[in-house]
């Protein structure tokens, strides 16, 4: 399976869309799932004095709050002035963000990278390049149309496909739950991804779906409900990290241990306790601290009128045997 990247002049044209736009690479479970897609691998010249602001879905989110720490550094490393903002709490605003975005843009930054969690992003992004501001995105659709000079995300579509393929690698039939943000916009672009690649299989199909608005206080009510509807579920997988806590204890709740397992999205939120528990069988983890700074560096570059150049990002779906090693090198 193959998917394809264009390059434009400050414009990165993603092919699908959350966590966009990975080349093909063999999937094995328990081996590295490697990606790539749009991102700089450094920034030369003299960026000091520029100034940007990243605002945050989610900063007191232990990924994100690693992401925007990792920028950070690499701000002082390049002499850019980096300011961060977010909504509190645990849930995503995106009203809240968009105010961030329209008033980054008022206060003349020369970039502004945000997370694109809803379609009214496009229309305030377009207008902060209108104003002459760079703008980048993570894990969002990416091109011109959609506002962003710069975008960096693998394909959401694609991590379906792979998280279906981890599942249908292990012994026996399998019938899925899926957890989403929506039906909509990048959870619908997973979803496809999930749905396609299970058709190919012939052991793994998918049960039902519910969606959280990726906020975790949902995620109990609807995994509940899910597995209240289908008790034959026998993986609950997710594109969101604030879903584990709620699906893990939904499976205790319904005496499923052992039999119903969660496909944890990443180490933070309860995700390697649930692997190590074994409430989770599989985990997604991804190297988010070089994301961030390859996505500062490519804006900076995109500033600075040099093009940004593709460089990879590493993805991995792994069991509990890898799971430590992987930890200890900085994946979550």
């Amino acid at each position: 399976m193959t998917t394809s990247t264009t390059a434009r002049r400050g414009h990165i044209r993603i092919g699908a869309a959350l966590m966009t736009s990975m080349l093909a690479f063999p999937f094995l479970v328990g081996c590295a799932d490697q990606g790539k897609t749009n991102g700089s691998a450094s920034s030369s010249g003299n960026s000091g004095g520029m100034t940007v602001q990243f605002v945050n879905p989610l900063p007191s989110y232990p990924t994100w709050r690693q992401i925007g720490d990792c920028m950070k550094d690499e701000a002082k490393k390049l002499g850019v002035e980096l300011t961060e903002s977010g909504p509190t709490g645990q849930a995503l605003d995106a009203t809240a963000m968009i105010k961030q975005v329209r008033q980054a843009t008022a206060n003349k930054k020369d970039a502004i990278i945000t997370f694109p969690s809803s379609t009214g992003f496009t229309q305030v992004l377009k207008q902060a390049q209108d104003a002459g501001v760079v703008t980048g995105t993570i894990y969002g659709p990416g091109g011109k149309e959609f506002g962003a000079d710069y975008n960096i995300a693998p394909d959401f579509s694609v991590i379906g496909e792979k998280l279906v393929n981890a599942v249908s690698a292990l012994p026996g039939k399998h019938v899925l739950g899926l957890v989403a943000a929506a039906d909509t916009g990048l959870g619908k672009s997973w979803m496809d991804g999930v749905e396609a690649a299970a058709a190919k299989t012939d052991n793994v199909t998918i049960a039902g779906a519910v969606y959280t608005g990726d906020d975790a206080a949902k995620a109990l009510p609807q995994v509940n409900g899910l597995l209240t509807a289908h008790p034959d579920v026998t993986e609950i997988v997710t594109h969101m990290g604030t879903v584990t806590p709620g699906a893990t204890a939904a499976i205790k709740s319904h005496g499923r241990v052992g039999k119903t397992f969660l496909l944890a999205g990443g180490h933070d939120n309860g995700g390697s306790k649930a692997v190590e528990e074994g409430t989770a069988n599989l985990i997604l983890l991804q190297d988010v601290c070089t994301l961030g700074k390859q996505l500062l560096d490519g804006v900076v570059d995109i500033k600075q009128g040099k093009p940004a150049p593709e460089v990879p990002i590493k993805l991995k779906v792994v069991g509990k045997d890898q799971l430590e090693g992987l930890l200890r090198e900085g994946w979550v």
